[in-house]
């Protein structure tokens, strides 16, 4: 078995000949198209991250928030029982006022008559005096 030179080179030749188109044709379209999806994948990745932090992030202030409104409720409330007290103090003492009003009236108003009464007793109490007096005269005899 001999080596034929020329054979050798046209294969040597043939082998580096296909190795470039291979490599120009094939390879590098593979790689590029393998770069293209492992970019493709990293954004995606970077993506799903940035969604993970903006959505931890609207959970803390969804969270803030409902704490915050639950504080302004609390202070609502306390401050409608604040407002309600107020206006049954207000109401009990309006009350008492009147009630004190109605009585110092009532109790004007039976001094008048008590004043009323006297002096008419005062008018009336010489005639009964006499119609007493006739009376027992009259019983005596």
């Amino acid at each position: 078995m001999s080596i034929n030179v020329s054979e050798l080179i046209w294969t040597i030749l043939c082998f580096f000949v296909l190795l470039f188109v291979l490599k120009k044709f094939l390879l590098d379209p593979i790689l590029k198209v393998m770069d293209a999806r492992k970019a493709n994948v990293e954004e995606g990745l970077e993506a799903g991250r940035q969604a993970k932090l903006a959505r931890d992030e609207n959970d803390a202030a969804l969270l803030q928030a409902k704490k915050d409104a639950a504080q302004q409720a609390n202070v609502l409330v306390q401050e409608a029982k604040s407002a309600d007290e107020k206006a049954r103090q207000a109401a009990i003492t309006e009350a008492k006022q009147h009630a004190a009003q109605s009585m110092k009236d009532t109790r004007e108003q039976l001094k008048a008559e008590e004043q009323a009464v006297s002096a008419e007793l005062e008018q009336e109490l010489p005639a009964l005096v006499e119609t007493l007096a006739a009376a027992l005269l009259k019983e005596a005899r």
